[in-house]
């Protein structure tokens, strides 16, 4: 708790709560203090507070306690006098002069008027365009109505009061009612210097602003300098004349025989700092950006990317390049020490000298209209003008290519040839086994030796020029892709087999197409002889008339035979010199199948299924019929005959064909069908005669038991 002690406060008040080392004394005592018991006024907020006069009147003659809206306790001491309170609290709260603005309103202009219209303070913080009209609290803070702060404001001090302070009578402002703070302090007098000890003082001084000018030396605009520092100027004389001579110890300027000429003044000490102020601010700009960035062989104050900041305008460039600039553009040693001087460059400044696209190059343009460094290296290119009238000029760091007068007759641009990036030969890394063969990872052979010794190469790895190489990098040999590798030159029979394949495969391509026209025409036919029989297998029997059913099937069969027949003789048509049958015996079924002999295959196994059902399928309906049986039987005959006679043709031709044909009708099943129905004609047995067994075999599936 603070205590109002009468020993420390005029008027008997004392506040014990330390004063801070920064705080005004003022702030130390509170302007009010405010309590709950009677007395309570407003403020100038229209807040309520107790006056100090009341509280100390309402505890007069007894010690007691009060507490201020801050909550700072303090102590009133018995025998205080009343009155004495209100007036030295209220000093104490003038010394803060927030009272003075304490429910003021602030205007437009940033002034704060009391509530007696006179202006007490000034917005110091906030709009005062936008705070116009608001209220200023007890301790100069700007609230808007929802009680936030908006500004802030400062009482104005005396001297700027509208009312002078000799305007107040005298009789007003009685001596003994000053608070003892606000008595000013008795000095005591100082001791006023003599007339002849101020002469003295001035005489001492002139002596001594004129030696500065001793020796120094008249410049243009009538400057007086020496060693470098401006010391005076010219007073009397015709300063152009003048520039030159020396100033004497008096100020005198003469000439070089020694008469007077002219007339010189020391610079006064203010105006010479004042003036060295001026060009020290002027001569030492703001070179904090230089800190930390390093001089380059160049002169130029880099960064860590290379971005110029600064150039080097004091030291040597050569022997400096390196070091690193201070804070005011010193470069310094490795010591410290200061060894050269920088300067900030401009914005626009900072890119350096724009360099050509082929600075720093001696080159020429070629024949092929590229241009060459002197050493031939390929470095750019013509984009205008004609190539051969160029050929042989200079190309200047712009890219321009100039005449005798200095005239752009051309333009090159920086340019290199694509490099063209070698494939990976896919025989790099692998090795070389003992045929001289190299193989993939499928075991697949894709490249060979084509030089040097298979012993020597085996098991040596292959680099990606192809060269098998030992463990010192000698190469001892080369291989090759096989495609790489020119085929070996073809014998006579390698030829002759060559052709006859190629034959072969035509002459299968002509039968596939001759079966396929067959089929079209052939499967209507077929398949109206199977729906006339199935429709008479569902006719009851008392109701079946065969011979109808013969007359209807007859035709069909005859005229599915003649399709057949025109079938084989365009396949006989085929071989008018009887190559086939004279050939017949050499064919081999083992060769690996052309896609010709693969899609004959497919053609004449369609074309003998579709047959020999139709036939199979007949028999076993009309096995019930006996007029039926007894006339169509004998005529299946003529569908077999020319379906054998294809099958013979096209074996004779092409043996291995059969072999497929087998497979194919063994993977339906039908194997045992054609071998039963073809079989009974012989065919097995005309097939033997002519060396093609197996064929039959194949064709009938037995050989894949």
């Amino acid at each position: 708790m603070a205590s109002l002690n009468p020993l420390s406060i005029p008027g008997g008040w004392k506040k014990d709560t330390p004063v801070t080392e920064n705080q005004d004394p003022a702030e130390s005592v509170p302007r009010s203090a405010t309590g709950n018991s009677g007395g309570d006024q407003a403020d100038e907020n229209g807040v309520g507070r107790q006056s100090v006069a009341d509280f100390a009147d309402a505890t007069e003659g007894h010690d007691s306690t009060h507490q201020d809206e801050r909550g700072t306790e303090y102590s009133i001491h018995a025998g205080e006098s009343a009155a004495e309170a209100p007036v030295q609290m209220e000093d104490r709260d003038g010394e803060a002069g927030y009272d003075k603005i304490a429910g003021g309103l602030v205007e437009a202009d940033g002034r704060v008027v009391s509530r007696s219209g006179m202006t007490a303070g000034s917005v110091v913080d906030g709009d005062a365009a936008q705070i116009e009209g608001s209220k200023v609290g007890d301790d100069g803070t700007i609230r808007d109505l929802g009680g936030e702060p908006v500004g802030k404001a400062e009482p104005q001090n005396e001297a700027e009061e509208e009312k002078p302070e000799e305007e107040k009578p005298e009789e007003e402002k009685p001596e003994e009612e000053k608070p003892e703070e606000e008595k000013p302090e008795e000095k005591p007098e100082e001791e006023k210097p003599g007339e002849e000890e101020i002469e003295d003082h001035a005489g001492d001084y002139q002596k001594e602003a004129y030696s500065k000018l001793a020796g120094g030396t008249v410049e243009s605009e009538g400057r007086v300098t020496s060693k470098g520092e401006l010391v005076g100027t010219v007073v009397e004389g015709d300063a152009k004349a003048l520039e030159g001579n020396r100033v004497g110890d008096d100020g005198t300027i003469r000439d070089i025989n020694g008469n007077p000429v002219g007339k010189a003044e020391p610079r006064e000490d203010s105006e010479v700092e004042s003036q060295e102020t001026e060009e020290l601010e002027e001569e030492q700009p703001d070179r904090s950006i230089l800190e930390g960035k390093r001089v380059n062989k160049a002169g130029n104050v880099v960064d860590e990317s290379g971005a110029i900041f600064g150039r080097v305008v004091e030291g040597d460039v050569a022997s400096i390049a390196g070091r690193m600039c201070d804070k005011d553009g010193n470069v310094r040693s490795e010591s410290g020490s200061v060894v050269g001087k920088a300067e900030v460059l401009a914005q626009d400044k900072r890119q350096g000298p724009k360099e050509g696209p082929f600075a720093e190059l001696e080159c020429t343009v070629g024949k092929d209209g590229k241009v060459v460094t002197a050493s031939g290296d390929t470095i750019g290119r013509i984009v205008s003008g004609d190539a051969n009238a160029l050929f042989g000029r200079v190309v200047d760091q712009d890219g321009d290519i100039l005449d005798r007068n200095g005239n752009v007759i051309g333009k090159a641009e920086r340019w290199e040839e694509p490099v063209v990036e070698k494939p990976k030969s896919p025989l790099a890394g692998r090795k070389v086994n003992r045929e001289g063969d190299v193989v993939d990872d499928d075991g697949n052979i894709i490249g060979r030796l084509v030089s040097g010794d298979k012993t020597m190469c085996s098991g040596k790895e292959v680099d990606d020029d192809g060269d098998v190489t030992n463990s010192k990098g000698n190469t001892l040999g080369h291989v090759a892709l096989l495609e790489d590798i020119p085929p070996e030159p073809e014998s006579a029979e390698e030829r002759e087999e060559r052709e006859k394949a190629q034959k072969d495969r035509e002459l299968a391509g002509k039968l596939a197409g001759s079966i396929e026209q067959s089929l079209d025409k052939l499967r209507p036919i077929l398949k109206l002889i199977t729906d006339k029989i199935d429709r008479a297998e569902r006719t009851p029997k008392e109701e079946l008339d065969e011979e109808q059913l013969v007359r209807e099937v007859k035709p069909l069969i005859e005229e599915g035979a003649k399709v057949l027949t025109e079938t084989n003789g365009m396949i006989r048509g085929m071989d008018p010199d009887g190559r086939i049958q004279r050939n017949a015996k050499h064919k081999t079924s083992t060769k690996e199948a052309t896609p010709e002999e693969h899609h004959l295959a497919e053609m004449l196994k369609e074309l003998t299924t579709s047959v020999t059902e139709t036939i199979d399928n007949a028999k076993r309906k009309i096995e019930g019929m006996p007029h039926a049986k007894k006339e169509l039987n004998p005529l299946w005959g003529l569908l077999t005959e020319p379906l054998f006679q294809i099958i013979a043709a096209v074996g004779l031709l092409l043996n291995g064909v059969l072999g497929l044909v087998g497979r194919l009708l063994s993977g339906l099943g039908l194997g045992g069908l054609v071998e039963n129905i073809l079989g009974g004609l012989g065919i097995d047995k005309i097939l033997a005669s002519f060396g093609l067994g197996s064929a039959w075999d194949a064709l009938t599936g037995r050989n894949q038991k």
